[in-house]
């Protein structure tokens, strides 16, 4: 079994688990579920703004589930601990 090496990650891995980059997923989150509910007909539109809980959920507890399919880090805090050392 191949094991990853720690690594500080790219901007936009550090960016995504900044404070700022947690923010934009909590607002890009609230936008999608806006959308759901006000654009999107129902109840299609429901589904739509169920996933918006998906980046809002990602924020809140910095965390990146795709992050493991180019080798990064699945939890944010990963990369804030790395950028110490």
């Amino acid at each position: 079994m191949q094991t990853c090496a720690i690594r500080n990650g790219n901007r936009v891995e550090r960016f995504i688990a900044s404070g700022k980059g947690r923010a934009a997923r909590v607002v890009l989150g609230t936008g999608i579920i806006g959308f759901g509910l006000a654009v999107v007909p129902m109840p299609a539109g429901l589904a739509v703004a169920a996933f918006g809980l998906v980046p809002i959920a990602t924020g809140a507890l910095n965390l990146c589930p795709i992050a493991p399919a180019w080798h990064g880090h699945f939890f944010g805090n990963r990369y804030n601990a790395d950028q110490e050392e």
